[in-house]
């Protein structure tokens, strides 16, 4: 969804430009304002704003302008003006503004310019997809997606989606306790002809919130396959739905994972602090050099951390030559007792450190710029990474 919010300070103008807005598809209008100092949006959870200017207010409109694009660089703006004036409008358009339509607006024209801004910059409407993996199992991949994802859906207060690509098991339903309303075949096969709202109804609700959980682990069709062509059909649609989808993707590596990694924004490279796991981190840096991934696609963590570990956070960047994003704690006791509870931990014990850990795990990504994860990031195969994914099974 495209999230938008109206400046203008004519009341009547102002409801008429909620009135369009309503009525275009994948617009959600979250607010009108008489000026751009008064309002109670914050600029990094909007996508998109419309907004009234003259002559008259052009400096100060100017300069709001710029600290909301200093807050958001991807933020969008569509000017509209009674005005016709090339002053004001070569000044807006200097400062990056997308669009200038003239007064009294034309419905058509709007949802013109609305998706000609969208077409250009696709973070607008698509949402940050974040891939928790790991080469091996068992060092905790699973709790980290399914904590992120909720801390995540609590930090935006936004549709959150977690989606189950681990094909060979349902741990990330167990962990919340959820129970499938519908097959995933079934779900997958009215992608193209469900609306947004009808889609969301099809996925599972996380306790009524705005965490929606998808796994393409099918209990009513133990034959039920999937190929990359499929996964690719459904990351496309939750993208027009949700603003995160964290990904808990398999550890078998093979060219249906590659695939799928290859597509994601950000991939946290999970491991532990033993000898064994950082071997396989090593193997996993060489696949993703291999393939051309950018350095700052790939962010480390080291799950289940202990500060006076014999294996230090400093022995492992020696080793691996990269440095570690980020570290959850070794907390057994909480953590289980929130699994067996069907629970995420920030419920179970919002003060306990693993809960607090992964809480500013949110906020760093949060905070990122993911327009930069991908900058010359080449994802293609080659002979090299055809070789790696042997090795890597041996």
């Amino acid at each position: 969804m495209i999230k938008t919010v109206v400046i203008d300070k004519t009341e009547n103008s102002k409801e008429i430009m909620a009135s369009f807005l309503n009525n275009i598809d994948d617009v959600e209008l979250l607010g009108s304002f008489d000026t751009f100092s008064k309002n109670t949006f914050n600029p990094r959870e909007i996508n998109l704003i419309v907004f009234d200017v003259c002559l008259k207010n052009l400096d100060e409109t100017i300069k709001e302008i710029k600290k909301l694009k200093e807050q958001n660089s991807k933020l969008g703006f569509i000017a509209v003006s009674y005005e016709i004036n090339s002053e004001l409008t070569a000044a807006i358009l200097k400062e990056g503004v997308e669009d200038f339509l003239l007064k009294p607006l034309i419905p058509n024209i709007l949802e013109a310019s609305i998706k000609k801004i969208t077409s250009k910059n696709v973070n607008i409407s698509k949402a940050n997809t974040i891939c928790v993996f790991s080469n091996k199992a068992g060092v905790g991949k699973t709790s980290i997606a399914v904590n992120l994802a909720y801390e995540l859906s609590k930090k935006t207060q936004d549709k959150i989606c977690l989606l189950d690509l681990s094909f060979n098991s349902e741990d990330v339903m167990t962990f919340l306790n959820i129970k499938s309303k519908q097959s995933a075949d079934f779900v997958i096969n009215n992608l193209e002809n469900a609306d947004n709202e009808l889609f969301l109804s099809l996925l599972n609700s996380y306790q009524n919130s705005n965490l929606y959980v998808f796994s393409l682990q099918d209990e009513f069709n133990l034959n039920f396959k999937i190929n990359i062509q499929t996964v690719n059909k459904i990351l496309n649609a939750l993208k027009n739905i949700f603003s995160y989808i964290v990904v808990d993707l398999t550890s078998v590596i093979d060219e249906r994972t590659v695939s799928i990694l290859n597509v994601m924004d950000l991939i946290l490279m999970v491991g532990l602090e033993n000898l064994a796991s950082i071997r396989n981190l090593q193997k996993c840096c060489e696949l993703f050099d291999s393939i051309g991934y950018n350095k700052e696609k790939v962010k480390l963590i080291i799950n289940r951390h202990i500060e006076n570990s014999e294996i230090t956070i400093n022995d492992i960047e020696k080793t691996i030559a990269k440095e570690v994003f980020f570290k959850i704690p070794n907390n057994y006791l909480t953590l289980i007792d929130a699994i067996n509870i069907g629970r995420a931990v920030g419920e179970v014990n919002p003060q306990s450190n693993i809960a607090k850990a992964y809480k500013n795990l949110a906020n760093e990504i949060y905070n990122m710029d993911f327009m930069s994860l991908n900058k010359d990031n080449k994802s293609g195969y080659n002979h090299g990474v055809f070789n790696l994914l042997r090795r890597m099974g041996e």
